[in-house]
């Protein structure tokens, strides 16, 4: 069996390097515009989570989704995609 902890950090780790081959593409092929276009999503898609986690918070809604890197990863790489997402893995593990 495999320990939580011990998948999560491998699996951190592999976000890592993701990144950074990605960085390292948008340098080689000199398109700073993806790189961009990367921080721009990723603020954005972190403001939103911030946003919605406030206004469902005070409608008394239980669904949260945390604010750190792996959300910001996951805004910067999908953009509304990966938002949605976030926010359906949140809703499908706070009511079953």
């Amino acid at each position: 069996m495999v320990n939580p902890m011990n998948f999560n950090s491998i699996l951190f780790i592999i976000i890592i390097i993701a990144c950074c081959i990605f960085i390292t593409a948008c340098i080689i092929k000199r398109r700073p515009d993806m790189l961009i276009d990367f921080v721009l999503r990723a603020c954005f898609g972190t403001a939103a989570i911030y946003l919605l986690n406030l206004a469902l918070g005070l409608q008394g809604y239980s669904v949260n989704v945390a604010i750190n890197g792996v959300t910001a990863l996951t805004n910067g790489l999908l953009g509304l995609p990966g938002f949605l997402l976030l926010y359906g893995i949140s809703l499908y593990y706070a009511y079953t």
